[in-house]
């Protein structure tokens, strides 16, 4: 990809409208950027809380962003986006931080082709796999991960293999999503809790 079309102003409005929709939400305050910063994490991006309206990104935040919508990279993204292709109603799902699933909750997982995984959250933001269907996770794993977002992807920071000292970083439902329902209590920002069942 030239460097032209990195700074191409169609190009950037389009990533533009893609991450809005990933994360379900403008990029307009400095809150909106911290957030998208914090969400950048999730596929190992380092990138500055300065990010703004006006910011003019380097190619790693652009390769970063493009890796959050579930592109291999910027060429993937440019070839293969359409705006049609993802719904804006699809990122607009609920988000639960994984703080705020108590423990001996069950987390029913489910992401595209007819995958489907059940966690048990065994301490504060930390879960074992207790079940797995067609997917990479093995029961007995344990995995962290920061938070779930119906119809969106789910990274996991950390996997441990079960047996093994082996580390691993997850993606599930990298391009379409997973989609979650939480058996157990969650809390809230008012500290109360909620049952989901």
């Amino acid at each position: 990809m030239s460097e032209k079309l990195v700074t191409d102003k169609a190009f950037i409005s389009k990533l533009c409208q893609a991450i809005e929709k990933r994360v379900g939400r403008k990029m307009i305050s400095p809150r909106d950027f911290d957030y998208l910063c914090e969400e950048l994490t999730k596929v190992g991006a380092r990138v500055s809380g300065s990010i703004s309206s006006n910011y003019r990104p380097y190619r790693y935040t652009l390769v970063s962003i493009v890796k959050l919508l579930g592109f291999k990279d910027l060429e993937t993204f440019t070839n293969n986006y359409e705006e049609e292709e993802i719904p804006s109603a699809e990122f607009m799902g609920e988000t639960i931080m994984a703080e705020d699933i108590a423990p001996g909750s069950i987390v029913n997982l489910s992401w595209a082709p007819d995958r489907r995984c059940t966690l048990v959250c065994i301490e504060k933001a930390r879960f074992k796999v207790v079940h797995s269907e067609r997917g990479c996770l093995q029961p007995g794993d344990l995995v962290t991960f920061m938070s779930l977002t119906q119809n969106a992807p789910l990274y996991f920071s950390e996997v441990i293999r079960f047996g093994t000292n082996e580390k691993l970083i997850y993606t599930a439902g990298q391009r379409t999503g997973i989609r979650y329902h939480i058996r157990g209590i969650i809390n809230t920002e008012e500290d109360s809790v909620l049952s989901t069942d």
